[in-house]
């Protein structure tokens, strides 16, 4: 699976600031889209307007939607696409096409903060720039116009920023960089955005949703309160208008029953209730104004109370939402269907013997992917790592140094015990050795399910993609899809000094083979390693980053 990007842009928009939105809100509009689940199937890797089209895609289960060169997306917008069997993602190789999906780098940003659609090269229409990057708040952009922008997240505890972005594969999370990542970029602030830097996490998105407790349930609540304007349609009413603010509660079903959701509202509000089995759009399995019922099985569903839009106007305002089990004398069956992601930590990856395999996802905390060299290969998607326990969800797995500096998670089949220490030489009549006196095991740490935190406590490398060129938004006539297409007309401007000349290849190359490689050989100037980075390696392990640049902070 390779990926080629190139460093030019292509756009135009309006400058019509939107409504304002405050910086809580921008920021779970970009985890929704990092986090938001997908299935590519064997008909999303064609496209039906391009011929020559091809996916970077494999059939799979997958986090985070697709860079799609000029693509500028609601969710529901992405989903119904990839359910019609439009391609996944594109890239500029493609052109703009009508029929793919997922969002490029100035589609996200834009998404984020609810606005038109801009690219690199016109958002100076909606921003304002800021002195320096220490004047940065969470929802604010790094930009380079005509190359790439960012959205800006927070700053961690050990000084490095974390970012949301939409290049490479998809869109996800970037703590790795470093402030060395943005060099060249510009910081920047939506002149609509509200708020200082939020200091909790709103309740109710489709990220961080409303936990229920117990059933039955009762809550009240008001969605002109809400910080979630994501939920627009629902498919099991498609042509129904839920584009206003919406709470999301998750509910936890012990036991199969039917399970029953009413609202209440008043006469100037309209709220209606669904329920999905994820929060993919196509999974909303029931819709109703004002009740429904369903059997339901073990498992997880989410419930969401959404505005109706009636011409053009959201009908916001108070509702109570209550939820309730009838259950039956029945086992727990499969339950509700559910994702099974591609790019995990320890699962298999694409690299130089076998592209024919996924990419390591960023939002699933990994971003490197590790192979062994010889005939019976084996890889692994991994992540940089400064001791055992940075590696806890890898089931027996071990952090463990690949060349000078370089160290790695890897899978338990890997990690060799330490060598026993010297013990001296035996006397004479020490006599046979005990059955038991070989070396005991002095305990692995508890595997932990949860994902470790991003920064691992000790500086490394940025595995992170170069950032991609933006396409913009194409132009768009009225009536029109955003992304039908630039005019073939239109100039397409020089990315500048800091682009590469030509195009180059985000796969892993026909790397060195590792008993050939001396130390380790990365490219710590972060300029483009060939079609990805060289190989580092010791003890018949070769290491391929999965971005386009590598960095050291």
């Amino acid at each position: 699976m390779s990926l080629r990007v190139f460093a030019a842009c292509v756009c135009v928009a309006s400058s019509t600031l939107a409504a304002p939105i405050g910086r809580d809100e921008v920021l779970e509009r970009a985890r929704a889209y990092a986090t938001h689940p997908w299935r590519c199937t064997a008909a999303n890797l064609r496209a039906p307007c391009s011929a020559a089209y091809r996916s970077r895609y494999l059939p799979g289960d997958y986090m985070g939607l697709p860079y799609n060169w000029g693509g500028f997306q609601t969710l529901w917008e992405f989903d119904q696409k990839m359910a019609s069997g439009a391609g996944a993602g594109a890239y500029p190789g493609d052109g703009v096409l009508s029929c793919t999906g997922g969002v490029d780098c100035s589609g996200f940003v834009s998404k984020a903060w609810n606005s038109g659609h801009f690219s690199t090269s016109t958002l100076n229409q909606v921003t304002d720039p800021l002195a320096g990057t220490a004047a940065l708040l969470p929802g604010d952009a790094l930009n380079q116009a005509g190359y790439h922008v960012m959205l800006y997240t927070e700053t961690l505890a050990g000084g490095d920023p974390v970012f949301y972005e939409s290049i490479g594969y998809n869109v996800h999370v970037n703590a790795t960089g470093g402030w060395s990542y943005a060099n060249g970029f510009a910081p920047v602030r939506y002149r609509s955005i509200t708020g200082g830097a939020p200091t909790a996490r709103p309740d109710g998105t489709p990220d961080h949703p409303i936990p229920v407790g117990s059933l039955p349930f009762t809550d009240r609540r008001d969605t002109r309160q809400a910080r979630s304007r994501l939920l627009d349609r629902c498919a099991a009413a498609p042509g129904t208008d839920e584009s206003g603010a919406e709470f999301v509660y998750r509910v936890v079903v012990d036991r199969p029953g039917t399970l029953s959701v009413s609202v209440q509202d008043d006469v100037a509000t309209d709220v209606d209730v669904h329920v999905y089995t994820s929060m993919n759009t196509g999974d909303c399995v029931a819709r109703h104004d004002s009740s429904l019922s369903l059997a339901v099985d073990c498992g997880v569903y989410f419930v969401v109370a959404d505005t109706y839009v009636r011409s053009g106007t959201p009908q916001a305002g108070p509702y109570t939402l209550s939820i309730s089990l009838a259950p039956i004398s029945t086992a727990c069956g499969a339950g509700p269907p559910s994702y099974d992601f591609a790019g995990g930590p320890g699962e298999p990856c694409s690299y130089t013997g076998d592209d024919a395999l996924p990419f390591c996802n960023e939002n699933l905390g990994t971003d490197t992917c590790v192979y062994t060299s010889g005939a019976n290969a084996v890889s692994f998607c991994s992540r940089a790592c400064g001791r055992d326990a940075d590696c806890r969800d890898y089931p027996g797995g071990c952090c463990r140094e690949l060349a000078s500096g370089e160290n790695y998670c890897l899978i338990a089949g890997l990690c060799a015990p330490p060598p026993r220490p010297d013990a001296g030489t035996p006397m004479p009549d020490a006599g046979p050795p005990r059955p038991d006196a070989g070396p005991r095991d002095a305990g692995s740490p508890a595997i932990d399910a949860g994902t470790p935190q991003p920064d691992a406590g000790v500086p490394v490398h940025d595995a992170g993609p170069l950032p991609s060129h933006d396409a913009g938004p194409g132009r768009v006539d009225a009536g029109s899809a955003p992304d039908s297409g630039p005019d073939a007309s239109m100039p397409v401007p020089d990315a500048g000094a800091s682009t590469p000349d030509a195009a180059f290849d985000a796969g892993p190359e026909d790397l060195t083979p590792v008993d050939d490689v001396p130390g380790a050989a990365s490219d710590v100037a972060g300029k483009p390693c060939g079609s990805g980075c060289s190989t580092i390696g010791a003890g018949g392990l070769a290491l391929a980053v999965v971005g386009l640049r590598r960095r050291r902070r």
